[in-house]
């Protein structure tokens, strides 16, 4: 009976003890989780910061740069407005030539210009996955603004190619009508793509500070 008691008390703190190993191995795996799960946040949130940066300073470039192209854009439509109501139907239809174009005197030309606008940021924060942190809906308003730079640069190489494409065969007019479309219809795009460059730029160092 004894004997048997001893063997009990023996089973019992055998038991226990594994009982405690067991609790303290559990308690570690936990403790490694939940600090790994910490350092996992952690590292996701400094992405998340240095992603956001990155886009502010992306952003403020291509504001500089659309900025520039609207002061050079703006000059060129004033010299081209006062130009072509001195210039009679026979000249208009001269055919265009390298002369014709110095005989012109457009102040400040500089050529058919655009803002070659950056995405490496953005780009970079989509295909590592960070922008799936960002809220939705500065996702929505950034893919937005993005595509719409896609929109003008698109736009700017377009008109950059109707431009290289004039040759002596065609008329004053032609070169006329694809400076308009620089000095109109690009202008107008740049204008309205610079207020979603500053909504957005305000909105991320919002989210920055």
């Amino acid at each position: 009976m004894k004997f048997k008691k001893i063997r009990s008390s023996k089973t019992f703190k055998t038991i226990l003890r594994y009982f405690s190993e067991l609790i303290i191995v559990a308690f570690g795996v936990f403790l490694g989780v939940y600090y790994g799960n910490i350092n996992t946040d952690h590292k996701v949130l400094r992405d998340k910061e240095k992603s956001i940066s990155l886009i502010i300073s992306e952003l403020e470039v291509n504001k500089e740069l659309l900025k520039e192209q609207i002061d050079y854009h703006t000059i060129i439509k004033t010299e081209i407005d006062s130009i072509i109501p001195s210039l009679t139907p026979k000249e208009m239809n001269l055919e265009f030539t390298p002369y014709a174009l110095k005989d012109l005197k457009i102040k400040g030309w500089k050529g058919f210009l655009y803002g070659r606008l950056q995405k490496t940021a953005y780009e970079s924060t989509k295909t590592s996955g960070v922008i799936k942190e960002f809220d939705i809906e500065l996702i929505q308003k950034l893919t937005d603004t993005y595509n719409f730079q896609e929109t003008y640069v698109e736009f700017g190489s377009s008109i950059l190619d109707k431009a290289i494409s004039i040759n002596s065969s065609m008329k004053l007019m032609d070169f006329f009508a694809t400076i308009k479309l620089m000095t109109s219809d690009l202008l107008g795009t740049e204008k309205s793509l610079l207020k979603k460059l500053e909504k957005n730029i305000d909105e991320l160092k919002t989210i920055q500070s």
